[in-house]
């Protein structure tokens, strides 16, 4: 039987390939257990760690997103892109 304990480093890749809404909803259940109140405190403040670092995570990824979102304008009828401001439309 072999050690099926992940070490720091893979944890951490692991959480940086994790999907925004896998994030999300992981983050959703921690936050769940919390609210439940039946955790001991060490199991609690695991927890809310967890959850901080799924919470920054998926920061993280909105912020990335809001940086690769282009928005097509039209300028002397040729399309063109640029950085999204939010206040083209």
């Amino acid at each position: 039987m072999g050690n099926t304990k992940k070490t720091k480093s893979e944890k951490e890749a692991t959480e940086k390939e994790q999907t925004f809404e896998a994030s999300l909803e992981e983050l959703e259940r921690l936050v769940d257990q919390l609210e439940r109140g039946q955790l001991t405190l060490d199991e609690s403040i695991e927890t809310f760690e967890k959850g901080m670092k799924l919470a920054l995570l998926c920061n993280q990824k909105i912020e990335d997103s809001e940086k690769k979102v282009e928005v097509l304008m039209e300028r002397s009828g040729k399309l063109v892109t640029g950085p999204f401001n939010g206040s083209d439309q």
